[in-house]
């Protein structure tokens, strides 16, 4: 029997290849959609679950109170991990692991001269991968990394200095500190899984930092508590993390009564990913988003397939009373309809299937995200991914089969279907539902666009435009003004300065006691530059120094910080900032610029200004600020940048980054949400088309003989397409009321989040609402005008 079915149902499918077409291809756009989302939302809540021991590894950390701000610290000393083990039996074991602050230096195997700059690169106690469930194809995990200067190389980082050969037991140059060591493979692993918050292509021993000078001095530093080592604990059970944060807590204070008022924070690693992602967060503000998303998208599709299957019924309709005078019960008729909308479910899963297979890498490439290509075949999505298709078979088969096995079979043969199918009042409200969904985003994606437009073209108080940042590393030496005035003389370049962070990038932080002492301390933001950083990046002046203020003990302070110091706007140069260790004199005050993310207000900031001559960023580290003139051949004056830096440091890698584009990749969250919404509303719009597409294809099919009437007596094609369109049309201007208010109440709170932003306005309402009736327009006009032009006769044959 069901063998039949499916035949009756290819046959259908075969005979009406257009109807069929558009409602398998419907549906399967929306269970693509479900299932990338799917496929995000496993991936992030799977992070580090791949570990045997996962549910007993905490990550520790601490939260300092920093003038009058909390700051996370989540490294600490070394020899933190041994003393709580000492301390607390409820410790099984401690893994220390430590990142360099700059990329590492690596030689290359097979071009001897060529270096490059590794940035995973970490060092690890010996029992890392017992500890850790990372695969070793190569090696001894008991061994591998138990003598110093051992260093085990990921399965890319091994293909990329060694080509096939196996490079265990061969050796390579790495530079971490002032001088390049020799290690030794000792071992391959594989490349860390893609929900791995721990990454590394190169994992050396910890036991090598005690030869070198400046990580042996941070090794011998006696005391627990904040340090530049990240500390993993092994708990004989997860219960017992409460008891080890007091039990530490308590062994600081011991210590030192000045912890008292540090808080212990206990991070189970399969929580790291979501509690202390400290890089790029942007993902996780969309996990508790894109489920909804999923579902509602799906139920979009869902409904456009159930109702574009019974738009049609006419056409079963004889075929359904044949069978029930035949005797086929309404049992039989319902299954039948079942099997057939299984069909179309499976047809629909197979194509979104390769939607999805398809779209991969261009939906993770808009996230910004990489998963494994072998996590699609993980238990867990295969199952949900069955879980998906049943519940699409269910749904799915359900409406059409109690609606279309309702039929009466007299009123079936005598044509008269139209006034017993109902459910006109049911499409309608999906309709409207549909549409005010397809507007809202709309409305959002216009609003998040104009966002980000004011946030690249407002002014920041600073000239950003053809800025190159170059980084500066200790291999300068004394040789860096050197360098900087090579720089100034290449031809196209206008001006060149320096400050110890890239812009955007970064800053240092004081403590400083505010002019009324009753008032809690302040965390003053400060950057160290050279006189010639303020005219490179056209700094305005509030009050410009009088005097030369490249001398110690000078500050210049911008205007928030002479507001949050209660210093006096007009008598604020000449008086000092109180750093606790020492005085500063204010020498000069700064208009505000944005030196982070316009997300937030700008925050006081102190600029200690160096003298150019006695400058040494060749030994401390910096950057360097070279404004391009307009019309000037960009990639050869790069190029012309990085001969002279390569003349003075042949051991660090050249790099470079437009000051523009560091500004621009703070926004980077709010870049993915918009194009997201792009995506989304591209969907939305898609499948409440096709929903308006059935409806108005179910409507005129009930309308048949009126429209048939109507143009005996003598309306025109024009005036019954136009009558027939204004019905639509009402739905979506329904749509556009319900949908404008909940985007601007949803935006409105988005744009709370921004401490600069823009005001939401009339004409984006308008601009998305005629965009939607534009779209209805053209969907339903073809449904219309192809009434309008029928041949009466035949619609009043039967009458």
């Amino acid at each position: 029997m069901i063998k039949n079915y499916i035949k009756i149902a290819w046959r259908y499918l075969q005979r009406h290849k257009l109807y069929s077409f558009i409602n398998i291809s419907g549906l399967a756009v929306g269970l693509a959609v479900c299932m990338l989302i799917m496929l995000y939302v496993a991936h992030e809540l799977s992070f580090d679950s791949f570990h045997k021991n996962g549910k007993r590894i905490y990550a520790l950390s601490e939260t300092l109170s920093f003038g009058g701000n909390s700051v996370n610290c989540p490294s600490s000393s070394y020899v933190t991990g041994p003393q709580i083990l000492q301390n607390d039996a409820k410790v099984e074991a401690y893994m220390r692991m430590y990142h360099p602050q700059n990329d590492a230096i690596v030689e290359s195997v097979n071009m001897p001269g060529t270096k490059f700059g590794e940035s995973k690169l970490q060092f690890a106690d010996a029992g890392f991968f017992n500890f850790f469930t990372f695969k070793l194809s190569s090696g001894n995990a008991a061994d591998v990394l138990s003598k110093p200067f051992s260093v085990v190389l990921s399965k890319a980082a091994a293909g990329k200095y060694f080509g096939n050969s196996n490079p265990v037991g061969k050796t390579l140059k790495i530079k971490t500190d002032s001088i390049a060591y020799t290690y030794q493979v000792t071992g391959i692993a594989e490349n860390a899984p893609s929900n791995s918050t721990i990454d590394f292509d190169f994992l050396a021993s910890a036991s090598s930092l005690a030869a070198m000078p400046k990580s042996k001095a941070e090794m011998n530093r006696p005391g627990i508590g904040n340090g530049n080592f990240k500390t993993y604990l092994l708990l004989k059970q997860p219960a017992d993390s409460a008891h080890l944060s007091r039990s530490m807590k308590q062994l600081l204070i011991t210590q030192s009564q000045a912890f008292a008022d540090q808080k212990i924070i206990l991070t189970g690693l399969t929580d790291m990913h979501f509690k202390l992602n400290f890089g790029d967060s942007a993902n996780i503000k969309y996990l508790k988003i894109f489920p909804l998303v999923a579902g509602l998208i799906l139920l979009l599709a869902l409904v456009n397939y159930m109702s574009l299957s019974t738009a049609r019924s006419t056409l079963r309709s004889k075929e359904i009373g044949v069978r029930k005078v035949s005797g086929a019960s309404r049992k039989s008729i319902a299954s039948q309809f079942y099997v057939e909308s299984a069909l179309f479910a499976v047809l629909s899963f197979v194509l979104a299937y390769c939607i999805c297979y398809f779209f991969k890498n261009a939906f993770l490439n808009v996230l910004q995200l990489k998963i494994d290509s072998s996590f699609l075949y993980n238990p867990v999505i295969i199952a949900a991914m069955l879980a998906l298709l049943t519940l699409t078979i269910l749904i799915a088969g359900s409406y059409p089969s109690i609606v279309l096995s309702a039929f009466n079979p007299v009123a079936t043969l005598k044509g008269k279907t139209s006034r017993q199918t109902g459910g006109i009042a049911v499409r309608k409200v999906f309709t409207v539902l549909q549409f005010a969904i397809s507007v809202a985003l709309i409305i959002c994606g216009i609003i998040i666009d104009r966002q980000l437009y004011y946030f690249r073209h407002t002014d920041t108080g600073l000239s950003r435009d053809n800025v190159v940042m170059v980084p500066i590393g200790k291999n300068f030496g004394k040789h860096y003004l050197s360098f900087k005035n090579d720089v100034q003389s290449i031809s196209g370049i206008s001006n060149v300065g320096t400050a110890n962070y890239p812009m955007y990038k970064g800053y240092g932080m004081f403590s400083v006691e505010p002019k009324n002492k009753k008032d809690p301390q302040l965390s003053l933001r400060a950057l160290t530059a050279d006189a010639d950083l303020v005219k490179t990046l056209d700094i305005q002046w509030k009050n410009k120094p009088a005097t030369t203020i490249g001398v110690a003990k000078k500050i210049i302070l911008n205007e928030a910080a002479v507001t949050k110091l209660n210093l006096s706007p007009v008598n604020a140069v000449g008086s000092y900032v109180d750093f606790g260790f020492d005085k500063f004199e204010v020498v000069g005050i700064m208009k505000d610029f944005a030196y982070s993310s316009l997300q937030s207000e700008i925050e006081p900031l102190g600029l200690f200004i160096i003298d150019n001559k006695i400058a040494d960023w060749g030994t401390a580290g910096g950057c360097l600020f070279a404004r391009i003139q307009p019309h000037t051949n960009v990639p050869s004056t790069i190029a012309a940048i990085q001969n002279l830096y390569k003349k003075y440091d042949q051991e660090t890698p050249f790099n470079y980054i437009f000051m523009d584009d560091a500004f621009n990749a703070q926004y980077k969250a709010e870049d993915r949400l918009a194009s997201i919404f792009g995506y989304f509303t591209i969907v939305t719009i898609f499948l409440a088309s096709m929903g308006l597409f059935g409806l108005a294809a179910f409507t005129i099919e009930q309308r048949t003989k009126e429209i048939g009437i109507r143009k005996i007596l003598g309306a025109g094609i024009s005036s019954i397409t136009k009558t027939l369109s204004a019905d639509f049309l009402k739905l979506v201007l329904i749509a556009i009321l319900i949908a404008s208010p909940i985007a601007w109440w949803l935006m409105n709170s988005w744009l709370q989040g921004f401490a600069y932003r823009i005001h939401v306005q009339w004409w984006m309402f308008a601009l998305a609402g005629g965009l939607a009736i534009f779209i209805a327009f053209i969907t339903v006009s073809y449904q219309a005008l192809r009434a309008a032009i029928a041949n009466p006769v035949n619609s009043l044959r039967n009458d």
